[in-house]
């Protein structure tokens, strides 16, 4: 019998607002709940808003676009090259190393049709050389791509409460309130705060704190949502061939897959039976509507 959080939305395409995509709530995240109005089925996005969320680990309020979609607006992606952009503001609810908080996409079936091993191996190699502190699995049941969240995210602000950014607006790096070498001389860059993060000694002696509001902005310039591609320019990878009819994710979880938050983005043709046929003709997306 199928696991019935393996299932995909229940709804209509034709009725999703920012279609060809739906974000909701993940079923694998059972202690996560999201704050009336929002509806854990049919997270809103894009100039929808955001909306609150807690879990047993932390407590926020997220904000996520994706280009291509319904009611999405052009400011933001405007001369980017980027194709998605998740925000995710608020307070932990106990001191947690920083390495012990990953992201990533952490799935619950097989991928299909992968290529050779001997291309597995070498790419495997290459990521564990650029991320030393990530989880990388590609070849079991549940495969998983994580590194850590501080490592990873494109903007940092540590602030004390009320004195946070506006999530919607343009994230800068502030991240003095790491403490330690974060707080001795000069600033330090987004690029010396991913580095630093990636290695695995820093990041387990560093706590993120539980009296602080940290906002983590994430964008996407190779994952396209909106056309179910992972796209690099010389080649596009459609994600129907691969993912097994899962969807993608913005979460956050410990390296025992507790999840922080898991927020699942389905495309329309996982849910309209035609999602192989449409990668076997190179694309899985839907007119753009907006």
């Amino acid at each position: 019998m199928m696991d019935e959080r393996l299932l995909p939305p229940s709804s209509c395409p034709q009725q999703w607002p920012h279609r060809p995509c739906l974000m909701r709530k993940s079923p694998f995240a059972p202690d996560l709940r999201t704050i009336a109005p929002a509806r854990e089925d049919c997270l809103p996005m894009n100039e929808a808003g955001t909306f609150n969320f807690e879990s047993d680990l932390f407590v926020g309020v997220a904000f996520v676009r994706v280009t291509g979609t319904q009611d999405v607006g052009d400011d933001y992606f405007q001369g980017k090259r980027r194709r998605m952009q998740a925000t995710v503001q608020g307070r932990f609810k106990e001191e947690m190393p920083v390495g012990n908080v990953l992201t990533g996409q952490a799935l619950n079936r097989p991928l299909t049709q992968m290529p050779h091993q001997t291309i597995v191996k070498g790419a495997l190699t290459m990521l564990r050389v650029l991320s030393p502190g990530a989880q990388i699995d590609l070849t079991s049941d549940t495969p998983c791509v994580a590194s850590v969240l501080a490592a990873t995210a494109q903007a940092v602000d540590i602030s004390p409460p009320g004195q946070e950014p506006n999530i919607r607006s343009e994230i800068r790096e502030n991240n003095v309130l790491f403490g330690g070498e974060f707080s001795n001389g000069p600033a330090i860059t987004d690029l010396k705060r991913k580095k630093y993060f990636h290695i695995p000694s820093n990041s387990s002696n560093v706590k993120y704190r539980t009296d602080l509001v940290y906002t983590f902005d994430f964008y996407q310039d190779r994952m396209d949502p909106a056309q179910w591609v992972l796209d690099f320019s010389v080649k596009k990878f459609q994600l129907a061939r691969y993912l097994n009819q899962q969807p993608i994710q913005v979460m956050a979880m410990t390296p025992e897959k507790k999840f922080l938050y898991n927020f699942e983005i389905w495309h329309e043709c996982l849910i309209d039976g035609k999602c192989e046929d449409r990668a076997e003709e190179g694309e899985c997306s839907s007119p753009q509507t907006h």
